[in-house]
């Protein structure tokens, strides 16, 4: 009778220990499992571009530059051909697009360099296609010399009408060497409703036309949105 009991305490004991056991298994929490990773999240915003410069809530109407030679180039007595080869006779004075970045200004910035005629026609203009003008249009620009240029300028925006009367100086802008650059932003409401052809004037006020190396930097007509 004492080996029957003793065999069943010690059955229990083992069961027991089992239950124990299985049960420090069940609720064992590991130490080393790492947390989880945080979720990656990516917006969805589209960027745009910053290397192309848009006017805030409006177009451009006309670019000066882009359309340099599509103008039609006098200098007062002679008509010129637009955009001749660099290494034809400027004397009649000259046009062209310039490197910004020579002039310290941001890569992709619309530059147009001018110069008038030396030929002793002394002026140089420059007559675009037609345009209608809209309320709000305005035309900014800004105006210096090349660096270090000696020039003393007239700039004018000037125009013909439909009937081909010519109205100059329409706007002018009088500019010498150590002068700060002039920022133009002027109304166009006064020529609202009329196509009119608008021209890019520059007229010396020197003896040294040859020295008047002049810029219109991003040249435009601004049409405010809707």
């Amino acid at each position: 009778m004492k080996h029957v009991l003793l065999v069943s305490v010690i059955a229990f004991l083992l069961t027991s220990c089992s239950i124990a056991q299985r049960a420090r298994t069940v609720t064992q929490v590991p130490t080393n499992t790492p947390p989880p990773a945080a979720t990656e999240i990516h917006p969805t915003a589209t960027l745009m571009p910053t290397s192309t410069p848009v006017p805030a809530l409006g177009t451009i109407a006309l670019d000066f530059v882009a359309l340099l030679c599509n103008a039609q180039w006098m200098n007062g007595g002679q008509h010129l051909v637009p955009c001749p080869d660099v290494n034809a006779d400027h004397s009649g004075g000259y046009a062209a697009p310039l490197d910004p970045t020579l002039e310290g200004l941001s890569e992709g910035t619309p530059v147009l360099l001018t110069m008038p005629a030396t030929n002793g026609y002394a002026a140089l203009f420059l007559q675009y296609p037609p345009i209608t003008i809209h309320a709000g249009d305005r035309f900014r620009a800004t105006l210096r010399c090349q660096s270090e240029v000696p020039c003393d300028v007239q700039y004018a925006l000037e125009f013909f009408d439909t009937k081909g009367k010519y109205s100059g100086p329409f706007l002018s802008w009088n500019y010498k060497f150590g002068d700060p650059e002039i920022v133009v932003d002027e109304d166009l409401s006064s020529l609202v409703g009329q196509t009119v052809e608008l021209v890019l004037t520059l007229r010396p006020q020197n003896d040294t036309p040859q020295l008047d190396q002049s810029l219109w930097i991003a040249p435009y007509i601004y049409r405010p949105g809707p």
